[in-house]
């Protein structure tokens, strides 16, 4: 098996890991050869048009792979694209990346996901503004569980460091790691 397929294995673990532990938010995941898909539960964005624009909290997601990741990033899509200045409008494709690093995994990209969902998180940068007017008041976003087996590689808030026994259950809240900056 090559590398890549090695590290798409580990990252379908990850995503029902992840997906275990918040039954209530992953629903329908499905593996392709190159995607995973799934839809979102629980998770407000703003969607529709500029003057007529709503939250939906029910999302169906995609997360491709290209052919040699994880050299190259994985790639984010909304079936039906929300609003939000970092989404294409006609393709649902999320910017998900600042500082793409290899080591990042679908842990990652989904709390960068739920992130910009929220208005939590923007790339500010005219290269990977998609939409120049798109609401971005902040939404109040429920918080994923994340086992011990799925901890992204984003920092923890805390600048102490953990030991396991501290965190209960070996899970932590989302709400504990960093998320990229709004500018």
């Amino acid at each position: 098996m090559n590398p890549r397929n090695c590290r798409m294995d580990t990252e379908w673990q990850l995503l029902e890991s992840l997906a275990d532990a918040n039954r209530s938010i992953f629903t329908q995941m499905t593996r392709l050869n190159d995607e995973f898909r799934f839809i979102m539960q629980e998770s407000p964005a703003w969607v529709g048009k500029k003057s007529d624009c709503r939250t939906e909290t029910k999302h169906a997601l995609r997360y491709v792979y290209p052919r040699y990741y994880p050299s190259l990033p994985l790639e984010g899509y909304f079936v039906r694209p929300i609003l939000h200045i970092n989404v294409d409008p006609l393709t649902g494709f999320v910017c998900l990346w600042k500082n793409y690093r290899p080591a990042q995994t679908i842990v990652d990209a989904i709390l960068i996901t739920r992130a910009i969902m929220a208005g939590k998180a923007a790339n500010w940068d005219p290269a990977h503004r998609m939409q120049q007017d798109a609401v971005m008041n902040p939404l109040p976003m429920p918080s994923l569980i994340l086992s011990a087996d799925c901890h992204p590689l984003l920092p923890q808030r805390s600048s102490r460091r953990r030991l396991v026994s501290e965190i209960p259950d070996h899970t932590s809240q989302e709400r504990n790691f960093a998320f990229p900056d709004i500018e």
